[in-house]
């Protein structure tokens, strides 16, 4: 009896190992054939690119964990031309047209969707300004309108100045001449103001408040997931096993710090226009939800993004001493105090504003690409029909960096922006400059542009009016850290002096 247990037994385990055998070796099969499939049958086969990358997702994957996409695709695109194929399903562009056959506006058509698979990622949720449908995202855009329009910004002006006077102040108080980290907590600090009625606190304590923290986390674990989201079988594993419990419990702390901002703005009686408050009328018909991931998205958007320009071009200004040279006689030529630095004066600064569109070609905020999705239409994107069910995007960074749209596209030249002296005969005449696009176009462009500009014109103003600079030894190669997204800037060291003769 016992001898016929184990004949059993023997007989089970030769079955599993078999069936086990079997299911292994279809997996391979099945492998195998999609690799061949997507490299050699696939709708999107003709597309240049790495045959790594048209066949499985792994290649895109392996560079976006190391926060490489953007600068591995920059020089794909000089390699193989306009469009590439980034992924099985996924096309990557730099000719100017795209920016508007993608994400234009499209009379008489829907828009191009976003994709949903990379949106679904993003902190804010499902209902914030960033990820809402279409019908829903005109609505809410257009109850924020008016608290982005020049004159609610101008109503808005003290507050803002404010949080500048406070950032010299500080760094006046820190540096004493010698050096200091010069950390935008400026722009976060304004955000604060402006969305939730009161301030973080970054400048005040010279660090990030807890829940501006959170974002970089959030952000940069996005794009795990992300990764995860394309092989279903990790998605579980990703979330449950590889996410930190010390960034799931700060992830439950930031939703909790948001609603009671949010709530604290709510319960303000103001009849200020700031740029959260046409969501807080009665008559706007936006929800609990949407008001508090808008106000998030805020923050994001308008906080970090302000501050990764204002640390580039900082960076590149003291790596580039005639640029620094004269953008400071500019400013300092221009006023006779501090004082007379505002929203209106700034203006005047041509040579200030070119220094900050060169900065957001060399060193864009948001890098990477915001991808469409074609859904179950084609498209004809750059004079060539593109398959329903394809991932699109303009990556900002290969665009700006093409040699295609700009000339010496990687050197950090202001004068290319300058037109009084892009003549006929410069060497930037042939640039398409409509090929820098940081706030996107479209019906769902970048809401703050205006205010962008005006944060960044200020306190540059401010700043080097205020103190003379020099880029300490250990930030010389600042510039050579990872994208997630949004850059993960490492501290920008600076000696500051303030200015003897003021």
């Amino acid at each position: 009896m016992t001898g016929l247990i184990q004949l059993h037994s023997i007989r089970d385990i030769s079955g599993l190992a078999s069936l086990s055998a079997a299911v292994i070796g279809l997996c391979i099969i099945y492998a195998v054939g999609s690799v061949c499939y997507n490299v050699f049958f696939h709708p999107l086969a003709a597309y240049p690119g790495p045959k790594l990358a048209a066949a499985s997702r792994i290649w895109y994957c392996f560079y976006a964990l190391q926060g490489r996409v953007p600068f591995v695709l920059s020089e794909l695109h000089k390699k193989y031309g306009d469009v590439i194929r980034i992924a099985p399903d996924e096309l990557s562009y730099t000719a100017v047209e795209g920016w508007n056959q993608i994400y234009g506006h499209r009379p008489g058509k829907p828009e191009i969707t976003k994709d949903r698979l990379f949106y679904s990622t993003f902190a804010s949720g499902p209902h914030s300004l960033i990820t809402a449908d279409r019908s829903r995202h005109g609505h809410l855009r257009k109850q924020l309108s008016y608290g982005f329009s020049e004159k609610a910004l101008r109503g808005q002006e003290h507050l803002i100045r404010s949080y500048a006077d406070l950032v010299v102040d500080r760094l006046k108080a820190t540096c004493k001449g010698g050096s200091a980290p010069v950390d935008m907590f400026f722009t976060f600090d304004t955000m604060g103001g402006l969305v939730f009625g009161e301030p973080f606190g970054c400048i005040e304590n010279s660090d990030w408040h807890p829940l501006v923290r959170i974002v970089f986390d959030s952000v940069k674990f996005g794009t795990f997931v992300r990764c995860a989201n394309h092989f279903p079988f990790l998605t579980m594993i990703v979330r449950s096993l590889a996410i930190p419990g010390d960034l799931k419990r700060r992830r439950k702390d930031q939703r909790r710090m948001t609603k009671e901002k949010t709530d604290y703005r709510k319960s303000l009686e103001t009849e200020n226009a700031d740029l959260i408050s046409g969501l807080l009328k009665e008559d706007s018909g936006a929800t609990d939800d949407e008001y508090r991931s808008t106000s998030e998205t805020l923050i994001i958007a308008g906080g970090e993004t302000t501050a990764t320009l204002l640390s580039g071009v900082t960076y590149y200004l003291l790596k580039n001493p005639n640029c620094m040279k004269r953008v400071v006689a500019e400013i300092r030529s221009s006023f006779t105090s501090a004082d007379e630095i505002n929203v209106v004066s700034v203006n005047k600064l041509n040579y200030l504003l070119a220094c900050l569109n060169e900065a957001l070609r060399v060193y864009p905020p948001a890098s990477d690409g915001f991808p469409r999705n074609t859904g179950p239409h084609t498209e004809m994107i750059c004079g060539k029909a593109v398959p329903p069910n394809t991932v699109i995007r303009m990556t900002q960074y290969a665009t700006y960096h093409s040699p295609s749209n700009f000339v010496r596209p990687d050197e950090f030249l202001p004068e290319r922006w300058l037109d009084e002296e892009n003549n006929k005969e410069s060497e930037f005449s042939q640039d398409k400059k409509s090929a820098l696009q940081p706030f996107h176009v479209g019906p769902r462009n970048c809401l703050g542009r205006n205010l962008a500009y005006f944060e960044m014109r200020l306190l540059m103003a401010m700043l080097l009016w205020n103190f003379d600079m020099e880029l300490l030894p250990e930030s010389e190669d600042w510039i050579d850290h990872p994208i997630y997204l949004l850059w993960e800037k490492p501290q920008l060291m600076v000696r500051l002096t303030p200015r003897s003769d003021i």
